[in-house]
């Protein structure tokens, strides 16, 4: 049973982004044959391989799937905590009605983070249909809760980080998160499917 969509724009209340990263094929992974159902993001992006992107100057210490998987949403938690501090990053997919419906909420979460932030989020072009990489307000360098949200087809795809606000910067933030996403598109067949050649060529330099 799908659940309702205000629970759904729980899961996306954060933003989040792409550099070169070269990711193992996708015939090494056992969902290769994923056509239509939501993928296991924790499967698709192990803990590994996203500790090898070091998002945080701590490395992995636990990943885990989202308790609250479902039919049309999937997402992962990667926690590089110490005993001083807790960052972590979240992956979370979303399959939303139509592309239309997709395209709406895109501008829903712009328009939120305008009403919270005061601007509007920084777009990014030429990675998904649409993009955009939040950010707080009191120092556009920093971020403790950041992220980047891509939308391609009916696809939405969130890429959360919190923490280490002073010691990685918002800009290395957003590059994992576009090395994240790179990932996606190479290894999630509706994804790679959907990519159209100038996103394409884009991700590929």
């Amino acid at each position: 049973m799908k659940k309702p969509k205000t629970i759904i724009l729980l899961f996306a209340l954060i933003t989040m982004a792409f550099v070169g990263h070269k990711p193992q094929p996708l015939s090494n992974y056992p969902y290769s044959d994923f056509t239509d159902t939501m993928p296991d993001i924790c499967t698709f992006l192990p803990g590994e391989d996203i500790d090898s992107l070091q998002p945080f100057t701590s490395p992995l210490s636990k990943s885990f799937p989202d308790p609250n998987n479902f039919e049309n949403y999937s997402g992962c938690y990667y926690q590089f905590y110490t005993p001083n501090q807790y960052p972590q990053l979240a992956v979370r997919f979303i399959k939303w009605g139509s592309k239309k419906e997709a395209a709406n909420e895109f501008m829903q979460q712009v328009k939120s983070h305008y009403d919270h932030q005061g601007f509007t989020p920084e777009r990014i072009y030429n990675v998904a249909d649409s993009a955009y990489f939040g950010y707080e307000g009191e120092d556009e360098n920093l971020c403790n809760e950041c992220g980047l949200v891509a939308i391609l087809g009916p696809y939405a795809v969130y890429i959360s980080f919190k923490g280490q606000y002073e010691i990685v910067t918002r800009v290395r933030k957003k590059q994992v998160a576009l090395q994240i996403l790179k990932m996606m598109y190479d290894r999630i067949p509706v994804l790679t499917a959907l990519l159209p050649s100038r996103i394409r060529n884009k991700t590929n330099q």
